[in-house]
């Protein structure tokens, strides 16, 4: 009986509305089930993980490192010492300075290329490469050039004005002293040198870690040792410093300014830190007579090749800092290295020009196919002139390197021979009895002769 008043009482509740009532029921009752259903969905998003994000969530943080006890005075460089060695601050030379210069280094210099502030014409990189790699590693690809060069043979192709070399990130470990740092950096430096003696060398310092990063090997203190030991032996070669982390750095903390360094690693520079970068190296520039020789046809440069192929995944994805257009951040997701066309094969062959005293030596590598391919490199100093031989010029290209010595004029003789009376009735000449040994016996009217004969012949010379 209460069964059938039940139904009774929901009948005559929905038959009780009218039809604007049961529109009215029916939206409440959906709008109920729309909002259980968005509560719903944003615990499970966001209060509602699942172990295995939390975890991952947890490992993320755990593999951002804060560095303990760091003194950013520790190891601050003395400027004074370097006048002569640290670039000071000079005019804006513009965009045709850092065209000009040609850029080796690590994964901040693949960034310089994938953010647009060079080019494969003018910037070579290698992702994971380090300092005591940079003589010996092949990593640099020409169009038409079969297999891969190192780092200074590429110079020695490319033939630039000046190269701005930035390495060290990779050469950073507890295991590695700076001495050891030093001793294989230079090595390579000098290589470069080597290879192609006209270019002027410049040495970027390391560039600052951010207080958070993702490597517990890196630190900024090991940072700052190597900067101040690269100065030092920038002073010793002659080579020049540009001191690019006082821009970078922030001043009151030692570490990469906030922004300047990406969030997801704390290592690699964003597009901010580059426009500051850039800004400074065109504002201490380093600008010398251009002794280069004549230059070549230079191959183009398709490619590079990384050492750490996980580090350069993380690179070439990265996102660019915020304030990068969108058209930098579709850049800077691309591979880092262009796929090359196929190229058609070619043969070589080579002429040795030997270095002068005053031109430098190197080896031609002539394209029997397409002289456009033609490049030179191992590159020879020139030998400089021998010491002034005695008539004051070089005994190598008989160059004038001294006034020569006054000329001497013989002693005056007669244009004719003299003759004189020897006593006997025969005639004796002059000239022959002045060099002639004197006779044992002389009578005294010989004797006076031949005493007239000789003061003749010996007279000194008019002045």
């Amino acid at each position: 009986m209460s069964s059938k008043g039940n139904k009774k009482a929901k009948q005559s509740f929905w038959s009780r509305l009218n039809a604007k009532g049961k529109m009215y029921f029916v939206l409440a009752v959906c709008c109920a089930i729309v909002f259980v259903t968005s509560v719903a969905a944003f615990l499970i998003v966001h209060g509602l993980s699942t172990p295995a994000e939390e975890s991952a969530d947890s490992q993320t943080t755990d593999s951002m490192v804060d560095e303990q006890g760091y003194d950013k005075d520790q190891n601050a460089i003395d400027t004074t010492q370097y006048s002569s060695t640290i670039l000071e601050e000079s005019e804006d030379a513009g965009q045709d300075y850092v065209d000009e210069t040609l850029f080796l280094g690590d994964s901040n210099t693949v960034r310089m290329r994938l953010l647009n502030y060079c080019t494969y014409d003018n910037a070579i990189g290698s992702v994971g490469m380090s300092a005591r790699s940079l003589a010996t590693y092949e990593c640099v690809k020409f169009q038409g050039i079969s297999g891969y060069k190192t780092m200074p043979e590429a110079v020695a192709i490319m033939q630039p004005q000046r190269v701005i070399i930035t390495f060290g990130t990779n050469d950073l470990s507890p295991s590695n002293s700076t001495d050891n740092f030093i001793e294989s950096y230079e090595k390579g430096i000098k290589a470069v040198q080597e290879a192609y003696p006209s270019v002027d060398i410049i040495i970027n310092a390391i560039p600052p870690l951010g207080k958070q990063h993702s490597n517990d090997g890196l630190t900024q203190t090991q940072v700052d040792e190597y900067n101040k030991a690269i100065v030092e032996m920038c002073k010793e070669n002659d080579w020049k410093f540009l001191n690019s982390a006082e821009v970078l750095k922030d001043s009151s903390t030692g570490y990469a300014k906030s922004g300047y360094v990406e969030t997801s690693d704390g290592i690699h520079l964003t597009k901010t830190a580059m426009d500051a970068l850039f800004e400074y190296i065109r504002t201490h520039s380093y600008i010398t007579e251009d002794d280069r020789p004549t230059l070549t046809s230079v191959p183009k440069h398709i490619e590079d090749k990384d050492v750490s192929t996980t580090t350069a995944a993380t690179v070439t994805t990265t996102t660019p800092s915020s304030s990068s257009s969108s058209e930098e951040t579709t850049q800077a997701t691309e591979t880092p290295t262009e796929q090359p066309t196929a190229t058609p094969s070619y043969t070589w062959s080579t002429e040795v020009v030997n270095p002068t005293c005053t031109e430098q030596g190197y080896t031609k590598h002539i394209c029997n196919e397409d002289s456009s391919q033609n490049y030179n490199d191992s590159y020879v100093a020139a030998l400089g002139h021998t010491s002034p031989n005695s008539e004051g010029k070089c005994d190598r290209c008989g160059a004038q390197l001294t006034d020569p010595p006054a000329a001497t004029t013989p002693p005056e003789s007669s244009s004719g021979s003299t003759s004189t009376d020897n006593g006997s009735g025969s005639q004796t000449d002059s000239s022959q009895t002045s060099t002639e040994t004197p006779k044992p016996v002389e009578t005294p009217a010989q004797n006076a002769e031949n005493q007239v004969s000789t003061e003749n012949t010996n007279q000194a010379p008019q002045a």
